[in-house]
């Protein structure tokens, strides 16, 4: 069983009042689970037995109406995409259902209000202008912070979250306008241990199964734990020709010379989100981005493991392979 998840979030929190305020950046964590390895997927990636992986349901329906109660469908939500048209500029954005702005929030994190990432909410990077974007946040959102600058502004509603599914009781994400258009979208998703039944097509294999083999992927962890038993363990997926970047993290565990980590215990951390651009690369996407920026090495360097078999191995919901790199890699 999970112990409770390392509260990355408060770090989530602050890459956005970073803009505003001074704040530091957070990341949350889930503690490994600790049963026997069960196959060996290299010399160096080792696979253990983790808790039985979440219901991930298959054909559920976004709900008429909010609702904080979890869903008891078995099978992956799959949210019908919304693929962003290079020359449309949505005027509007669908308003959330419902009058509580909590309940309207946690309709949107498990709908996307119908949209395919990159798009978020609605909002699609690189077409919304950020007018129809305030408008839409005017409708449920109380405040919203600016930071503006020469050539760009980022903007940060502040957003209530429902304490039923989130360990904290608001979030800031952040939104980069650039000539009244929303160029690029910084988001939490999982913030503490989500509970079952919840933010399902964020999960590991549902993203996989939904948006293909990443480009490539990264990895970051510690040789050894810090107080309270603390060790990250973040793995990165890139996808520059979609726009999109992924950051799971799991509460890593020190196995002898080995620190192995799960990151499909729990759904996606960090979102970033961009319009897609095949020149962009990995250090270009995290430069300057306290969420997401830390010396990470490639997944191969790092576990032996290529892109693909991570993607065939990881897109498995019944999956139960964990990812190992020697300690040694990470003083």
């Amino acid at each position: 069983m999970k112990d409770g998840k390392l509260s990355l979030f408060p770090r989530m929190l602050m890459f956005s009042i970073a803009f505003f305020l001074v704040g530091c950046e957070t990341a949350s964590l889930t503690p490994t689970p600790t049963k026997d390895a069960i196959s060996l997927v290299s010399t160096i990636v080792a696979t253990s037995t983790i808790p039985t992986p979440k219901s991930l349901p298959a054909t559920q329906s976004p709900p008429a109406t909010p609702s904080l109660v979890p869903t008891s469908s078995n099978t992956p939500t799959r949210i019908p995409p919304v693929e962003p048209t290079a020359t449309r500029r949505p005027s509007a954005i669908a308003t959330p259902p419902g009058t509580d702005p909590i309940e309207q929030v946690l309709w949107l994190y498990e709908t996307n209000n119908g949209c395919q990432l990159p798009c978020w909410w609605g909002i699609v990077p690189g077409q919304t202008t950020w007018e129809t974007a305030e408008r839409f946040f005017n409708s449920f959102v109380s405040d919203i912070y600016s930071a503006p600058s020469p050539q760009l502004t980022n903007y940060s509603p502040h957003i209530l979250l429902p304490s039923q599914v989130f360990n904290v009781s608001f979030t800031h994400p952040t939104y980069t306008v650039r000539e009244g258009i929303v160029d690029s979208i910084l988001t939490s998703v999982s913030i503490g241990d989500t509970p079952d039944g919840y933010l399902i097509q964020y999960d590991l294999s549902s993203l996989l199964a939904s948006y293909g083999q990443p480009t490539e992927v990264w990895l970051f962890t510690y040789p050894a734990p810090f107080e309270h038993n603390d060790l990250p363990f973040i793995v990165v997926l890139f996808y520059p020709q979609q726009g999109i970047t992924a950051l799971y993290s799991d509460n890593g565990i020190r196995q002898g010379d080995i620190v192995q980590g799960c990151p499909q215990v729990d759904p996606v951390d960090i979102l970033s989100l961009r319009l897609p651009d095949l020149t962009l690369t990995f250090e270009d996407e995290i430069r300057g981005t306290s969420a997401l920026e830390r010396d990470y090495l490639s997944l191969e360097e790092a576990t032996g493991m290529d892109v693909a078999t991570f993607y065939q191995t990881f897109q498995n919901p019944d999956n139960t392979t964990c990812l190992e790199t020697p300690a040694d890699l990470w003083y």
